[in-house]
């Protein structure tokens, strides 16, 4: 595989052990993955810092590469991690600090805690730049919506590479493995609008298109529709890649380069008789996987204030940023608590305790990437909802 000076130089010590450890490990990859190069990325996302899912194993790993002055070398950003960083919410203090742990160790090695897993609403990637993501739905969005470059990264790799830079140019980071293998219509009366059934068009398109790569014919106005349609999409694909006709940024491009790609119908109404689609009692709402936007803020406040401020009847947690927060009036915050709707911040109950530490064990949900992992990872149970209808189990009973 080739090697630029400057990588060789890295790879033969020259700035350091932790850098020349982390580019033999690269090198290694890229060998097995049949790599003809390293290409430089401009930014890294790091996803498995919950100490849920990495416990002390992962910590230390952290700890050692930040005890040893490891810096990161590009734009890093990390995912939610096992805590709301603003509010424990009854979490056990041992894993609180243990989390904590494992936020200080990325911070002293230079990552942007930003704490989300849909660091896209705050950044604008250029189309065709190499990046290194290790959250799926995040990897599936830069793809679609950007046209930016990654694969769907393990986490620890993800953190060798801000380190150097580099990854290996191999799959999606090749033109010759973004070009679509079949073209997928989804046949719609309207534009899109719901997020359930956004989710399920995702999971239905993983499963007919398998490891292939789909350019997908939909129509929808929105961005907050587009990031449920890809989250689970990206559960289930290998890959978690696809083009969005009239949204992927040289779209036409791809679609020209596609040689007798196979054509797959989907009908609307035929998605919604998923299995995954459950009903049934509820101790709480959650929404937010990915994390809520401020357009999807947005619409809980239009719909909170439009039943007078009412408080709902069971309680509405939604996992959003800082970022979001800060654009809120405070007074709004503090009605939306009042009317039992509550944010919680840089986190997400995939991978925290944080609904068994409010007695919560079975939610009603709109995002079907949820309902995948919820089950699996804490062992929460679910119910479907559509979207903002969510709210309508509490404010209208």
């Amino acid at each position: 595989m080739y090697l630029d000076k400057y990588e060789e130089r890295m790879l033969r010590g020259d700035y350091g052990d932790v850098i020349a450890k982390a580019m033999q490990v690269i090198v290694k990859v890229g060998e097995v993955l049949k790599a003809d190069r390293l290409v430089e990325i401009e930014t890294a996302h790091i996803a498995g810092v919950s100490y849920l899912t990495i416990g002390d194993p992962g910590l230390e790993y952290l700890e050692d590469l930040a005890g040893s002055g490891a810096r990161f070398h590009v734009f890093t950003t990390v995912n939610p991690v096992g805590i709301d960083i603003a509010n424990n919410w009854g979490i056990d203090e041992k894993f609180v600090r243990k989390q904590w742990d494992i936020i200080n160790a990325l911070r002293s090695m230079g990552a942007s805690l930003w704490l989300t897993c849909a660091p896209y609403e705050y950044m604008r990637l250029r189309p065709r730049t190499y990046h290194a993501w290790a959250e799926s739905n995040a990897v599936a969005y830069i793809n679609a919506v950007y046209d930016a470059w990654t694969e769907k990264l393990p986490g620890p790799f993800v953190v060798l590479s801000a380190l150097v830079g580099r990854v290996p140019r191999y799959g999606l980071y090749t033109i010759e493995s973004r070009i679509p293998t079949h073209v997928v219509k989804v046949n719609q009366d309207k534009a899109l609008d719901n997020p359930l059934i956004a989710g399920l068009i995702g999971k239905r398109i993983a499963e007919v298109v398998g490891d292939g790569k789909p350019y997908l014919i939909i129509k929808s106005n929105s961005n907050a529709i587009i990031k449920q349609l890809l989250a689970s999409y990206a559960t289930y694909s290998p890959h978690a890649f696809m083009i969005i006709g009239d949204l992927t940024p040289n779209y036409r491009n791809y679609l020209s380069m596609a040689d007798k790609p196979e054509v797959i119908e989907l009908d609307v109404s035929e998605v919604m008789k998923d299995a995954v689609v459950r009903e049934g009692d509820f101790d709480a709402v959650f929404l937010g996987c990915p994390h809520y936007g401020i357009e999807e803020i947005t619409a809980v406040i239009n719909y909170v204030g439009g039943k007078g401020w009412r408080r709902a009847t069971k309680p509405v947690y939604i996992a959003t940023t800082p970022f979001v927060l800060k654009q809120l009036d405070p007074n709004i915050v503090s009605k939306l608590r009042e009317s039992n709707i509550h944010l919680v911040l840089s986190t997400c109950p995939v991978v925290s305790p944080f609904l068994k530490s409010v007695d919560v064990n079975r939610v009603s949900v709109e995002s079907v990437k949820q309902m995948y992992y919820l089950p699996k990872m804490v062992g929460i149970n679910y119910v479907s909802c559509y979207g903002i209808e969510c709210l309508d189990a509490v404010f209208n009973g």
